[in-house]
């Protein structure tokens, strides 16, 4: 019951503004390489 009742107070304080909503942090990715730009010995 408490972490309920702690996460509609979060949830409501994020939409009325008082709290920045979380951030997901963005995932990178590797650029793709061809086997011909990049000769191997």
């Amino acid at each position: 019951m408490k972490a309920w009742l702690s996460s509609m107070w979060w949830n409501l304080a994020v939409a009325l503004g008082f709290i920045d909503p979380p951030r997901l942090q963005p995932i990178p990715v590797r650029a793709q390489r061809s086997d011909s730009a990049t000769p191997r010995r």
